[in-house]
């Protein structure tokens, strides 16, 4: 993540950006007014960046950039003497986790050295086998602070202890994601990943591998009344950050509940020979939610206060169907899916966007 990147998703006022699972970025503007024996005599400003990434998909290590920019001073100041105190506190879940550091965050500074020299890097690592849950779960949040020191005779109000926002992040050791093993290093089994809902995107364009897939959840997304099973209320979530989707991993009798209630509804509106009843296609069974998430066609039998019937089965093509369905699995390995309940909370999720 550059810091064009992180100027252009930090506007309006956000409290942090996102550019992937692997890279996020929070900072502000510091102004400071210079003031002797009360009155206002000159203006200095600068502003940080401190971006967050995962360079390393087969890396536990965590890199947080501290970038300084911007420097502009007017007036009466005393910019070398003007300290900059720049530390960040990191909180963990599980609280007790050992943490391992390097680099460094930017030493105490006076405003003209941090000018000299802009850019510090501070990386965290956290081993496995200190997390909770199937997966060995550690989440981090990561919040820098910026405290300023003036100089004699100088005083201002802009003293204190100020956040510039704040990061998050996250480790594993799940057995069903990329570098399981650490290459036969225990120590080094798992990885590293920022704990966002990421997007997983597909096509109803012509050309497009899976198009059929995604009509069909864009029908149950948008024309509910259209798709089977009949249900009048049927709202599908999975579109929006209120109701995402989570993953479904650890229990395999639910995944396959999901795909029997599916394949029920395709026999029992397209009848049992539904997959060669059109001539000369071969069609497969196509769900959504996915079998593979809680919200699964069998939700219901195992969260009796979920709606029943709140989903969508159809016969499709089966090129189309297995398109879908790689292009699911790369998302969830590239992102480093979790299990969205591998803990008993409610620990990752993701959303679907449809290109038309």
């Amino acid at each position: 993540m550059t810091q064009a990147e992180c100027k252009k998703g930090l506007q309006g006022g956000r409290l942090f950006a996102v550019k992937s699972r692997y890279a996020m970025c929070t900072g502000t503007q510091f102004v400071q007014t210079w003031l002797r024996r009360g009155r206002p005599v000159g203006q200095s400003t600068f502003t940080l960046w401190v971006i967050e990434t995962v360079p390393k998909k087969n890396d536990r290590t965590i890199r947080v950039q501290y970038l300084f920019t911007d420097f502009v001073k007017t007036g009466s100041t005393q910019t070398g003497g003007l300290k900059v105190d720049t530390d960040g506190d990191i909180t963990t879940w599980p609280k007790n986790v050992v943490k391992k550091f390097g680099g460094q965050v930017p030493p105490t500074l006076s405003f003209d050295a941090l000018k000299a020299r802009p850019e510090y890097v501070h990386t965290i690592l956290v081993a496995p086998d200190q997390g909770s849950g199937k997966d060995d779960l550690v989440n981090m949040v990561y919040e820098p602070f910026v405290k300023l020191t003036f100089p004699a005779p100088y005083t201002s109000p802009d003293t204190g202890r100020v956040g510039v926002g704040f990061l998050a992040g996250r480790w594993d050791s799940a057995s069903y994601l990329f570098n399981k093993t650490g290459d036969g290093v225990r120590a080094k089994r798992g990885g590293a990943a920022l704990p966002v809902v990421p997007t997983l995107p597909y096509s109803s364009k012509a050309g497009a591998e899976e198009r059929a897939a995604a009509q069909h959840l864009d029908d149950a997304r948008l024309r509910p009344n259209t798709t089977k099973p009949v249900n009048a209320a049927k709202s599908v979530p999975g579109f929006d950050l209120k109701r995402p989707l989570h993953r479904l991993q650890h229990d395999a009798k639910r995944s396959k509940a999901n795909r029997r209630a599916a394949i029920a509804t395709c026999v029992k509106h397209w009848g049992r020979d539904y997959v060669t009843s059109v001539p000369g296609v071969r069609r497969e069974c196509d769900e959504y939610p996915f079998a593979s998430t809680y919200e699964g066609a069998a939700q219901s039998k195992y969260e009796p206060a979920k709606p029943k019937d709140n989903f969508s089965a159809r016969p499709i093509r089966d090129t189309d169907n297995g398109a879908g369905g790689t292009i699911l699995k790369l998302f969830m390995d590239r992102n480093r899916i979790l299990d969205g309940f591998s803990g008993g909370d409610d620990v990752d999720a993701y959303i679907i966007t449809i290109a038309s």
